[in-house]
């Protein structure tokens, strides 16, 4: 007789699959958690790629502040 038998009951593997499912749930959802994860990333990046571009215009202007959107983008034409 074999020290280990084979564990091929049906309970055994009713309860396999249960896992196999449970865990098959877990990653599905972990996957759609990544995927709307990626969208705020990207415009993360792109809103700090604008304000960090922004802020260098601004240090090459003489009173930004006082200077109109029209006035700005004249001066960069």
């Amino acid at each position: 007789m074999p020290l280990t038998q084979p564990k091929t009951d049906l309970a055994y593997l009713r309860s396999e699959k249960a896992k196999a499912e449970q865990q098959l749930r877990y990653y599905q959802h972990r996957e759609k958690i990544l995927e709307h994860q990626i969208p705020e990333l990207t415009r993360k990046a792109r809103v700090h790629r604008l304000c960090t571009r922004a802020g260098m215009l601004e240090s090459f202007l003489i009173a930004p502040e006082e200077l109109t959107n029209d006035q700005v983008m004249e001066l960069l034409k």
